[in-house]
């Protein structure tokens, strides 16, 4: 390893050996953190001496030869320059005094207990080395001296005192911050006149540049500074390890490999116990690893942990009870054997419950140990994984109360955790649930509810959107009969809940079970709903299932506007949300819609942004476009599976089938069609959208039977559920425009007529459409003044894709009527409303005229697509006026006051934004 910010250090150890390499000897002690480079030093300086002509003797201590007497003298007097003659000499001496190697007698014991050799021996030594010294510089190196053995060090020192004035030069290395085997490092050897001492401290950021540049290019190491020296605190161990992973695999990251990860185990191997137990458990407590918690984790006395975190302090890679960086805390845990990492998180997971700890603490600890023996893991999980749900981290959440079911001990209990479990799951996808769902056994759960053996319902709510629409009803039946009064009282939301997503669904199944439009609370034993997110649930409940509930928009709003998105709000929403799109109030829930998709992303549940995708499909369709419509349910069914979907999936699929049927692209609609749906999708409200989707379909590819055999399969449900409100599906229509198709005009406006007789919002998309199919079944003059009326009410409601053909419509009229220029103009207007709901424009006017079923185009003849939003402004609105009057570009600019170039300026523009001709302003302007 190439030295990097050392030059002051080379130059005390240059200057405490010159003047004195051939007059007196000198003591240096090289000291500082672990994994500073002191040995890199030695090993340079060493070098560089041994080119200078000195003598080198060199030795390393290590902790496992602690204990072995006079191990460090050995390897000194075993080193390759030590002349053989001299060598022998000083063996002999060991010999006979007892070195490690031999058993003969003569050494004593010091006042610790470890050997001393006997001053004879100690003599003989220092005569040796004397011999050399007067030769030529000795050097005696000894690496990690804070390891040595007493007896070398007591050797070393009688050495430097006795040989002061002879070029003996003793250079040590030590970490500071480690206690040596005896005390003569920290005192005795402290006492010498010619000692110097050099601190080593971790490199700078600039250090870590240098030492990075020193391998890769400039500009990378600069790059990877700021995080290399985070990973190793400036230890060039470390670094240089980093360095090593990124030649050896050529990565381009600045991810630690294998050669970091050993080099964080040899940094925490190099301290005393409990250095790198202490390392470990504040690894796995993740920053919550104060010195006492510690002592009690590890049962260690409270100085040692306090030594041992200070010296993790000292060295940098500890700072306020996390380690330096996430790349270190992963090493020193793939460090540990699987074993021992989970028996220490079970540990931990102790200690933290019985210090009260926050119940996400413990569950996870619990989690990774994978214990299951202890009895309190049970509520932990429990409350863990709601604090996880509310905080919106549901996978987290949902492994808890996985964990929390594997280890149930009994019914009731499990019963609970399965609750639980399935809402949470839900969230994420709900396919997961099937397996939670019980047998269709009401009767059995009765039984067990009473015998106090459940604690919880057996998922009615999920057991009506898997499609077993009897079973969850039965369910809910349990829970409110006169077998649950013993039971002790029912969560609102445990019931209303369900009877929301019932009616939503299933409006006939739940009107005959409920009777005579009673409501669930007046049949409930129970109290009514006083949880406040399920406030209005009784209004939105009776408006989906009858319609024409008074005060139900201002429910709906009111609950949409009340409370943020969550599991015990999603059902009242979606009924909300339910109620505006068929009450006629599009672009209202179209706003509702979009915030509830933002909701349901930001609180990561796919399952509640699938649903409201969906919806926004259908409110897309509504609006008059249906481009949005393909793309909104295309993203809707993407995010579920198709079990995933239960039988909600005849939503998404209706609204992209209708959506492709509008835009002419009925091979994509066949192939949804083609996707199989179970058959309980028919019972439930989604049903009927998706069966009259399909007659749309086939009223598209001219299978007129088809469509009215669809329409009628949808009428004939809506009739039966008591929810034939054309503002839901108007169906009758869809079967008129069949009739119409086959010539049947009398049967299309007895169709018409008594969807007029029944109640629609005055001022709606519904009545707008109903008056353009209605004008159809007339001749002139009634069916131009209907058109003009339909006309007028669409415009208001905003539908731009029923308007495109009412206006195609009128223009037919019109043109009938001998008025071929308004003809043209009111063509040529539903092109361009065509355009702007994604149709290209082309062939959508039928009238036979020449010229208007064409792309519009730019010079080039290439063909422009309309910008859907497009408006004009002021300005252009006034030059555009002038135009379409007939008036010259000069004529304009001297009736507004600008010049020529602006008023071209501002007609191209219009042009290139609404695909235009100047022929075509008149269609553009009404």
């Amino acid at each position: 390893m190439t030295l990097v910010e050392r030059t002051e250090e080379l130059a005390a150890l240059q200057g405490a050996f010159d003047g004195l390499a051939h007059t007196r000897g000198s003591l240096v002690v090289l000291s500082g953190a672990v994994a500073t480079g002191k040995t890199t030093l030695l090993r340079a300086w060493e070098e560089h001496l041994a080119r200078s002509g000195a003598l080198m003797l060199t030795a390393t201590a290590c902790r496992a030869e602690r204990d072995l007497p006079l191990g460090i003298v050995d390897q000194l007097l075993h080193s390759p320059g030590l002349p053989a003659e001299s060598a022998d000499r000083a063996l002999r001496w060991l010999d006979e005094a007892g070195a490690p190697h031999s058993t003969a007698a003569g050494a004593g014991a010091g006042a610790d207990g470890g050997p001393v050799l006997a001053a004879p021996a100690l003599r003989g030594l220092c005569d040796v080395l004397r011999g050399l010294a007067d030769e030529r510089p000795v050097v005696i190196a000894v690496d990690d001296a804070h390891h040595a053995d007493a007896a070398s060090l007591r050797w070393l020192l009688y050495l430097v005192r006795r040989l002061r004035s002879t070029p003996l030069h003793v250079i040590l290395t030590e970490y500071a911050q480690q206690k040596a085997a005896n005390a003569l490092l920290d005192s005795e050897f402290l006492r010498e006149p010619t000692l110097r001492q050099i601190r080593l401290e971790p490199l700078s950021k600039a250090g870590v540049t240098a030492l990075l540049a020193q391998h890769l290019d400039e500009r990378t190491a600069q790059d990877l500074t700021p995080v290399v020296h985070e990973m190793s605190a400036g230890h060039p161990l470390l670094v240089q390890a980093f360095i090593d992973d990124r030649r050896t695999a050529d990565r381009s990251d600045d991810m630690a490999g294998e050669a970091y990860g050993r080099a964080v185990l040899s940094f925490l191997y190099r301290h005393e116990a409990p250095v790198t137990e202490v390392a470990r458990a504040v690894a796995v407590l993740e920053g919550h690893a104060s010195p006492a918690l510690l002592g009690r984790l590890l049962d260690v006395d409270p100085a040692t942990i306090a030594r041992a975190v200070r010296q993790l302090t000292v060295t940098a890679v500890l700072h306020e009870g996390r380690l330096c960086h996430p790349a270190f805390r992963d090493a020193v845990l793939d460090g540990m054997a699987p074993e021992e990492r989970r028996a220490l998180h079970g540990r931990v997971a102790d200690v933290l419950h019985a210090e009260g700890a926050p119940a996400t603490e413990v569950a996870s600890h619990l989690v990774a140990a994978d214990r299951s023996d202890a009895p309190w893991a049970v509520p932990v999980f429990r409350e863990a994984a709601q604090l996880a749900l509310d905080d919106d981290a549901v996978e987290t959440g949902v492994g808890y109360l996985r964990a929390a079911h594997r280890r149930c001990r009994d019914a009731a209990q499990r019963a609970a955790v399965v609750g639980a479990l399935a809402d949470a799951e839900w969230r994420l996808d709900p396919a997961k649930v099937l397996r939670h769902l019980p047998d269709p056994t009401a009767d059995a759960f009765a039984a067990d509810r009473a015998d106090g053996a459940y604690a919880a319902p057996p998922l009615p709510a999920h057991l009506l959107w898997h499609g077993r629409v009897t079973e969850g009803l039965d369910a809910i039946d349990t829970l409110t009969g006169p077998g649950a009064a013993g039971a002790g009282p029912v969560n609102a939301a445990d019931l209303d809940t369900p009877w929301l997503w019932g009616a939503y669904l299933y409006p006939g199944h739940v009107k005959e079970r409920l009777g005579s439009g009673v409501l669930p609370q007046q049949r409930s034993s129970t109290p009514p709903a006083v949880t406040p997110e399920l406030q209005g649930a009784g209004v939105l409940m009776t408006e989906l299932l009858h319609g024409g509930e008074r005060g139900a928009t201002d429910a709906a709003e009111r609950a949409l506007n009340r409370y943020r998105l969550g599991p015990r709000t999603v059902a009242v929403q979606t009924a909300a949300l339910a109620a505006l799109i068929y009450r006629d109030r599009p672009h209202r829930a179209a706003a509702w819609c979009d915030g509830l998709i933002a909701q349901a992303t930001e609180r990561n549940s796919p399952t509640w942004r699938a649903l409201f995708t969906a919806e926004r499909a259908l409110i897309h369709l509504r609006q008059g476009d249906p481009a949005a419509a393909a793309r909104q349910a295309e993203s809707a069914l993407a995010l579920l599976g198709p079990k995933g979907w239960g039988v909600a999936v005849g939503l998404p699929l209706a609204a992209a089938v209708q959506a492709k049927a509008a835009l002419g692209d009925v091979d994509e609609a066949a192939a949804l069609l083609e996707r199989p749906v179970p058959q309980e999708v028919f019972q439930t409200r989604t049903g009927l959208h998706y069966l009259a989707a399909r007659g749309r379909y086939h009223l598209a590819t001219g299978c007129y039977y088809a469509a009215l055999c669809d329409f009628y399969a949808c009428g004939k449900r809506m009739s039966s559920w008591g929810v034939d409100l054309p503002a839901l599906e108007p169906w009758r229509l869809g079967a008129a425009e069949a009739y119409l198709a086959l010539g049947e005009s009398l049967l299309a406006r007895q169709l018409v007529d008594q969807q007029m007789a029944l109640p629609t919002p005055a001022h709606g998309r519904t009545r707008g459409m109903t008056l353009r199919v209605r004008a159809a079944t007339y001749e002139a003059p009634e069916r131009a003044e209907l058109l003009g009326e339909a006309v007028a009410v669409l415009q208001d409601c905003g539908d731009t894709f029923e308007l495109a053909r009412a206006v195609a419509d009128q223009s037919v009229v019109v043109r009938a009527a001998g008025e071929a220029e308004r003809g043209r103009i009111l063509a040529r207007k539903a092109q361009l409303l065509a355009r702007r709901w994604g149709h290209s424009g082309h062939g959508f006017v039928h009238d036979g005229s020449d010229g208007l079923d064409g792309e519009v185009s730019d010079g080039d003849g290439q063909s422009m697509p309309c910008a859907p939003d497009a408006e004009l402004t002021d300005a252009e609105r006034r030059v555009a006026e002038l135009a379409a009057d007939g008036c010259t570009n000069r004529q304009i600019s001297r009736r507004l006051c600008v010049t020529v170039s602006m008023v071209e300026q501002h007609l191209t523009r219009i042009y290139r934004k609404f695909n235009v001709k100047r022929p075509d302003l008149r269609a553009l302007l009404e």
